[in-house]
């Protein structure tokens, strides 16, 4: 009842928001954009926004086969190649304003939405600032005054509810604070949510006291003395760059428990997907019948802590899974890692084979037949799967040695 209560709320307050004129003054005249930047710093419009260049050009190429490439489904095709300039913004006396959803809107003391660091989102993809849905908003509560600076790590999306989302769209954010030399500086973390706990574990792992963090589904709209925020990480696209899974690697992999070396030897997991509702595979019984003859653990990866999830992909040798958000955790494998991810022909999509490519895993894929043509990410997530267990075996024979067996 009370998901069911959440949701009417959320849709009643995006109605209102359109339809309802209130506190109009909040909403941005224009867009502020600093431009491309090639290195130092850029103050625009006296001093209304300092632009931090820690990225320039950074190219982004999705390294795939071409069989895999073309499975991709077609109303989510990833690019091949993108070009992204990373920087970091300071805003004084600016604003955030989100919807926790497809809006995140860092807005100047002269009331412009500062493109660069702002994120506007339609059906999940990226567009123009310009057209950020916070222009098309009527009712505008008061913003909260918050002494002192904040940072910004808010995603819009799925980063106030999806563990990969966090890893990939939130957390990364830091290496930009890190890199821009601003990091002293912040005395307010402004996340996306704090309602679970793999959000305040890597928090706490990270070295952000839980007193300096600030949940953006609590604090819709902000003001500071001074709003500090970073391009997303994945820019304008989906494609991750490797710096991304650099970081991410660098900031946990030290943090992992190796265990005494000779005591066990490395897992090998099968990620379950029982306790969702959506891309289940239908025939698990039978496939973990199988996989246990190979010797995988069955592992239900949102029952498990960050550190112990951390703990055990850091020494897997081989992870067999659907494709979804437990997936990520692949970022903590070591190189060489066999990777075997589990597709819906209706649901094929890049994160996941983008990251074992760019981190050194031996990746591979099964895709399952799907009963009917799917048209888009909304209906092709929640297709569940039937995994050719012929296939599967094929597969595990050519990554797994015979003598490997147990």
């Amino acid at each position: 009842m009370n998901k069911l209560y959440n949701k009417i709320s959320v849709r009643i307050s995006r109605v209102a928001r359109q339809l309802v004129p209130f506190n109009q003054k909040y909403k941005p005249i224009g867009v502020c954009r600093a431009g491309s930047l090639t290195n130092g710093q850029k103050e625009v419009n006296s001093g209304e926004v300092i632009v931090h260049t820690v990225y320039p050009a950074v190219v982004t190429t999705l390294n795939i086969s071409d069989d895999l490439y073309h499975a991709c489904s077609d109303y989510w095709k990833p690019a091949k190649r993108v070009e992204t300039s990373y920087v970091v913004a300071e805003v004084p006396h600016g604003r955030i304003h989100t919807d926790n959803e497809n809006s995140v809107a860092i807005i100047s003391r002269f009331n412009n939405l500062v493109g660069e660091v702002s994120l506007s989102l339609n059906e999940g993809k990226v567009i123009d600032p310009a057209l950020n849905p916070v222009f098309g908003q009527r009712y505008f509560k008061s913003p909260v005054k918050i002494q002192g600076t904040v940072f910004s790590l808010l995603s819009g999306g799925a980063g106030i509810n999806n563990i990969s989302h966090w890893f990939i769209d939130v957390l990364p954010r830091l290496h930009l604070l890190q890199k821009s030399g601003l990091y002293e500086k912040i005395d307010w973390f402004l996340v996306p949510s704090l309602r679970y706990s793999y959000q305040t574990e890597t928090l706490a792992m990270l070295g952000i006291p839980s007193e300096k963090l600030l949940a953006g589904d609590q604090h819709p709209h902000i003001t500071a003395d001074c709003i500090i925020a970073s391009t997303a990480p994945r820019g304008s696209h989906t494609l991750l760059p490797t710096w991304l899974c650099d970081y991410i690697k660098s900031a946990f992999l030290p943090l992992a428990d190796t265990g005494e070396a000779g005591v066990a030897a490395p897992a090998r997991i099968y990620i379950s997907r029982s306790d969702s509702n959506m891309r289940n595979v239908l025939n698990e019984e039978e496939l973990v019948k199988e996989l246990e003859q190979y010797g995988f653990e069955h592992v239900i990866s949102s029952k498990l802590s960050i550190r112990e999830k951390l703990n055990l992909f850091s020494r897997a040798e081989a992870v067999v899974s659907a494709t979804g958000a437990g997936l990520v955790s692949i970022l903590f494998c070591q190189p060489g890692t066999k990777v075997i991810e589990i597709f819906n022909e209706g649901f094929v999509i890049e994160p996941f084979y983008d990251i074992a490519t760019k981190t050194g895993l031996d990746y591979d894929y099964i895709i399952c037949p799907s009963k009917k043509k799917i048209r888009d990410a909304a209906k092709g997530q929640r297709e569940n799967l039937y995994v050719d267990i012929a296939q599967l075996k094929k597969k595990l024979g050519k990554i797994l040695q015979p003598a490997e067996r147990t």
